[in-house]
């Protein structure tokens, strides 16, 4: 039986209020939401001119019209009301309270609520559905027989979302090596967003009928995905002094996306393959933090491999087949060698510490120096270490920072042509501070053995290096103290003795 005037009208506001107080929550919680207010809104405006169809047609008796106008406008009312509590309890009330329900669980539901206000709607009107219900079972058996394939994919849908084996965010690797985060889990298909800016639309059914991996997801593990990159070298260059070399750089400083905890590992993989292939597979395997950054972090890692590599003179492998007929920069020629002597040279002549060197008394010491590379980002002296010798800067820029409560703080940078570690070298002293590669870093490496040739054989350098010593360090005490030229030179002069004296002292030399 349709409703009275009055019932509608009260219908009418009901559905009303209801979006009005919806639209309001939705726009205060989840404004990203409100898109999907468009749906509720268009159809309470079809249940109100619906509703004044039906009141124009009581007003001229005509029947017919008014059980189906009747009809159509329970219909539209109640899929209002149904779709309403569907946008405001999945979009809104459950993702506050951290209960994620899947959005075609959530479909399901209200599908299932548009059959039950069809029911009603049509027990209320008393329409006869005996030929409808005939006919739409042969419909039905049609489209089953097809559409396989699309209901195929559909169920495939319901089941991905309800078993939740997938979910939204997750990173996918099918069989084919292709990799993607899911973005969205839609009735017929999943859509897998790649690193390239592209989209993947995966089919449901063709999804569930293959292997694939989710990146990163295991129930044991509270760690994403581990990442491995692969690396060659000599073979005649034992396993443990490579792995040793790697984890000592990777281990020593934090790398961005590369979780600390469980650390990074270096293994041998291989050990000449073949006769023809006379050299060392080797793998660091580390726990990334963001997947979706794999390919920058690969890189980085490779770069500081390939510093250590190059640290501790460990050359990245060549087929033992290689003819060396030519004098290679990478194969340590000739013009190779000769060019880094004369960098070696500069870089000693460069530094104000050795102004007082003669030119031989530098030839000597750079003839010792060890080129010895950094990756940014690496640490190259730990504030406390006790070691004996100094870098020199060829090239790049390094950052000094001194431990301050649980963190480092910058004091200073120091750009090539540059020196530090020189209180280490002339005195013995532990690191004040330490030295970070801010950029791709040069450095030649000043062992105390060979300087202590230098100043045996000419015992007043020590004066001379305890004047520049000392005038460094007063000009870094006077940034924070802010003394006058005055106290600043009675300082230079007092600490130029001093430190004079503790030069001496440390290689063995009268006073």
């Amino acid at each position: 039986m349709p409703l009275a005037p009055e019932h509608l009208a009260f219908a009418v506001c009901l559905v009303l209020a209801f979006l009005v107080v919806v639209a309001a929550i939705v726009n205060r919680f989840a404004p990203e939401r409100r898109a999907r207010l468009r749906t509720p809104a268009l159809l309470t405006s079809a249940y109100v001119l619906l509703a004044l169809l039906l009141l124009g047609a009581r007003a001229s008796d005509a029947a017919t019209a008014v059980r189906w106008l009747d009809f159509a406008a329970r219909l539209a009312g109640g899929f209002a009301a149904v779709t309403l509590g569907a946008l405001l309890a999945v979009d809104v009330i459950l993702p506050r309270l951290r209960l994620p329900f899947p959005s075609i669980a959530a479909d399901l539901l209200a599908a299932l609520g548009y059959g039950a206000v069809t029911a009603v709607a049509i027990a209320d009107t008393g329409i006869d559905t005996t030929s409808a219900v005939a006919g739409g079972t042969v419909v039905a058996a049609v489209l089953t027989i097809s559409l396989q394939s699309t209901l195929g994919n559909v169920i495939g849908g319901v089941a991905l979302q309800l078993d939740g084996s997938v979910h939204v965010g997750d990173w996918i690797q099918l069989e084919n090596g292709r990799q993607g985060r899911v973005s969205a889990i839609r009735w017929r298909h999943v859509t897998l967003d790649t690193r390239d800016g592209d989209t993947i639309i995966l089919p449901n059914g063709l999804l569930l009928g293959t292997p694939f991996t989710i990146l990163g997801r295991r129930d044991d593990l509270p760690y994403p995905h581990r990442q491995a990159i692969y690396f060659r070298v000599d073979y005649r260059f034992a396993p443990s002094k490579v792995i040793s070399a790697v984890l000592e750089a990777l281990r020593n400083s934090p790398i961005p996306n590369v979780r600390a905890e469980p650390p990074i590992d270096c293994v041998c993989v291989e050990l000449g393959r073949d006769v023809y292939e006379s050299t060392a597979l080797y793998a660091v395997r580390y726990w990334i933090v963001d997947v979706a950054r794999d390919t920058p972090t690969d890189s980085e890692l490779r770069s500081r491999v390939h510093a250590a590599l190059r640290r501790n003179s460990i050359p990245m492998a060549l087929p033992a087949t290689t003819t060396f007929n030519a004098d290679l920069d990478h194969l340590g020629g000739q013009a190779q060698r000769q060019r880094r002597r004369e960098r070696a040279y500069n870089a000693v002549r460069g530094v104000e510490l050795f102004r007082s060197l003669t030119d031989a008394e530098c030839e000597q010491l750079a003839s010792t120096v060890n080129f010895y590379p950094f990756a940014a980002g690496e640490v190259m002296t730990r504030q406390g270490a006790v070691a004996h010798h100094l870098y020199l800067v060829a090239a790049g820029e390094v950052e000094v920072r001194v431990a301050a409560e649980d963190s480092e703080a910058a004091v200073s940078r120091i750009a090539a042509p540059g020196f530090f570690g020189e209180m280490g070298l002339l005195t013995g002293a532990p690191r004040k501070a330490s030295v970070y590669a801010v950029t791709a870093t040069e450095c030649f490496k000043l062992e105390r053995e060979a300087f202590e040739r230098v100043i045996h054989n000419r015992p007043e350098v020590a004066r001379e290096l305890g004047a520049v010593l000392a005038k460094r360090q007063v000009e870094l005490e006077a940034v924070t103290s802010h003394v006058d030229a005055a106290s600043r030179a009675a300082k230079e002069r007092e600490e130029a003795e001093r430190i004079g004296e503790r030069i001496r002292a440390f290689f063995g030399l009268e006073s």
